[in-house]
């Protein structure tokens, strides 16, 4: 089985976190800010829809919030897989804040975010992904328990062309994003943030699905991203433009490979016994 999900973290714009703080804020503000989360999540769609390809969406609750007041989220969704990021992009490890979430903490930031997603899109089993992919023994435990369906936090190895979800010692099946070495031997991860800030091309990116063999290869971005760059601000329409039919010919050039193109979710519930 050689499959592919392509994902998308829907959070608030250019997200960093802040010492002293569990919560994130924008890039040049001390709060956060959403328009370029919501007009990229529109292109994302928009590349998804040219590819006929679903996508796996990891919602922030704050963000889930912002945006449905922008636009018909639940429309938006459609034939698309909702999945959980936190309530306020946190840091549950701590690492970036100097507050590491104890489990009660914890357990508050999940009760927080499953309300928003819950007032948005409806009750139902959700998968996880971790903001900033840091995750913690006390948010691993607090997923098991209340039931999600996997997490997608962590980052492994491609070796020998596989990679594929596995169970953590916990029971929680993982659907990692992966890493491998490019042809000069630099590392390259699933992840498209050195594409969207000039730094990779995608063909790297399918040189990337061209060593893929076999397993589920998870694919990520953020919603943020597809219009506004990290370092130097907001994209001109035509470079946003460009991002749009670069994914498509990406989806595209996926589903020309033999791969499947599905949700995270999907793909454990017909090979993982989800």
């Amino acid at each position: 089985m050689r499959a592919v999900a392509f994902t998308v973290d829907v959070d608030r714009d250019v997200n960093q976190a802040c010492q002293g703080r569990s919560c994130s804020v924008s890039q040049g503000s001390d709060a956060p800010r959403f328009d370029s989360s919501a007009r990229g999540l529109r292109e994302v769609l928009r590349a998804l829809e040219g590819a006929e390809a679903p996508g796996t969406f990891f919602w922030e609750g704050r963000t889930a919030l912002e945006l449905a007041s922008r636009m018909d989220l639940v429309k938006a969704m459609s034939g698309h897989e909702v999945a959980a990021h936190g309530h306020e992009h946190e840091d549950f490890s701590g690492e970036g804040t100097g507050i590491p979430l104890d489990r009660q903490a914890v357990r508050g930031v999940l009760e927080s975010m499953e309300g928003a997603l819950d007032s948005t899109f409806g009750s139902s089993p959700r998968g996880f992904r971790a903001p900033y992919q840091r995750t913690s023994p006390q948010l691993m435990e607090e997923l098991s328990s209340r039931g999600y369906l996997y997490d997608s936090s962590a980052t492994v190895q491609m070796v020998d062309g596989r990679v594929a979800p596995y169970r953590n010692e916990l029971g929680l099946l993982e659907a990692p994003v992966c890493w491998s070495r490019d042809r000069q031997g630099r590392k390259i991860v699933s992840y498209l943030w050195p594409y969207h800030e000039g730094r990779r091309p995608m063909s790297d990116y399918l040189e990337l699905l061209d060593e893929f063999e076999e397993g589920l290869l998870v694919m990520a971005t953020h919603s943020w991203h597809m219009v506004e760059n990290y370092c130097t601000g907001p994209l001109p329409r035509e470079r946003a433009e460009e991002g749009v039919r670069e994914l498509t010919s990406f989806l595209n050039a996926v589903r020309d490979s033999g791969a499947e193109v599905t949700t995270i979710g999907g793909f454990l519930r017909r090979h993982h016994g989800l």
